[in-house]
């Protein structure tokens, strides 16, 4: 039972953040006068639909991933309707359609700060989380949930002190101060090299782990500062995957997320399901600024020609030059769909 809810959970973040794409058009639309006909949530078979006060066709289907906003005249051309989408200044069309990526973006902000000022993350603490079998610590006596509080008569605060203290002694006996049970226990401890890889004595444990909130302006702080560090990291992605064809093989389409998703959630809890909701909302933002037809990016494009030649390249053709992005890309994405398919059964 427990299997079938992360799956769920996984589906119904992927369907968030698509949704929230969707609101984001949908939104500044109606803020700007833009006529929308009708917003999806989902797809698949109908389950609701309402017409509201609004005029808006309100539609929930069955499947949570995916959305859609209609404008009046998006799709046809109307003649003589000051309300058509396309009959609309420059500006306001733009602004809805940047507002899809825009809102990602946001999102991924809000889901860090929540992330770091309310949820937590995960870090190492100064106590023994666990002890190696046969090295110097289980010899010397250390056990699991021992915490240090001094080494070789240094205070310590953090992980580091615990480390730096050990590496200055090198193989000389250790002086550590623990405690355990409410009481301080004092001991004896020889580093000597356990990983021939490390090449330094080491005394065999591993840190506990802690949970770790920040404050509330130190949260904003790092919630733009993650967001900008993904969508660098998104660029530097898609440039050597351009440049050198690396990273093929990390790329995933809505199966594989979803998958991944589960895998993060499950062994990570709240704490992993709201950083892939901050860094899956970057990379569908970060994507769809694209110049790449059919997505937002290359529509944002024909809007800049048609406001320096003030003239709207002709809808037929735009058209389809949109559909035929959609089929390349899709036809691009294919073998990915195929292979997350595949590791899923």
């Amino acid at each position: 039972m427990a299997g079938i809810l992360y799956w769920i959970f996984a589906i119904l973040l992927l369907g968030i953040v698509i949704i929230l794409h969707e609101l984001g058009h949908f939104q500044v639309a109606r803020w700007t006068g833009i006529k929308v006909m009708s917003f999806g949530i989902g797809f698949g078979p109908k389950l609701w639909s309402h017409t509201g006060k609004d005029g808006v066709l309100y539609v929930v289907r069955l499947l949570p991933i995916g959305g859609y906003c209609r404008y009046y005249g998006e799709d046809e051309k109307v003649e003589n309707d000051r309300d058509a989408f396309y009959r609309q200044p420059v500006w306001k069309r733009a602004a809805s359609t940047i507002a899809g990526p825009l809102m990602n973006l946001l999102t991924a902000v809000l889901a860090f700060f929540v992330l770091y000022a309310f949820i937590g993350f995960p870090i190492n603490i100064p106590a023994v989380g666990d002890v190696m079998p046969d090295s110097p610590a289980m010899e010397a006596g250390l056990l699991p949930g021992d915490k240090f509080v001094e080494v070789n008569g240094s205070e310590i605060k953090t992980v580091e002190d615990v480390q730096n203290q050990i590496a200055g002694a090198g193989a000389s006996p250790v002086s550590v101060v623990v405690e355990r049970g409410g009481a301080r226990e004092s001991i004896t401890i020889t580093p000597r090299v356990i990983d021939a890889e490390a090449g330094r004595p080491q005394i065999g444990i591993w840190f506990g782990k802690g949970n770790m909130r920040l404050g509330i302006a130190e949260s904003a702080r790092y919630a733009f500062t993650d967001t900008k560090g993904t969508v660098v990291a998104m660029f530097n992605f898609l440039k050597n995957l351009v440049t050198r064809g690396e990273g093929v093989g990390d790329m995933v389409g809505p199966v594989g997320t979803i998958q991944l998703v589960r895998q993060e959630t499950e062994t990570g809890g709240l704490t992993s399901y709201m950083a892939m909701l901050a860094m899956i909302s970057v990379n569908l933002g970060f994507f769809n600024l694209l110049p790449i037809p059919g997505l937002d990016g290359s529509r944002l494009l024909f809007l800049a020609v048609e406001a320096v030649r003030r003239k709207r390249i002709d809808p037929n053709k735009e058209g389809l030059v949109h559909l035929v992005g959609i089929v390349l890309l899709l036809l691009l994405m294919l073998p990915v769909y195929v292979r997350d398919i595949i590791k899923l059964f």
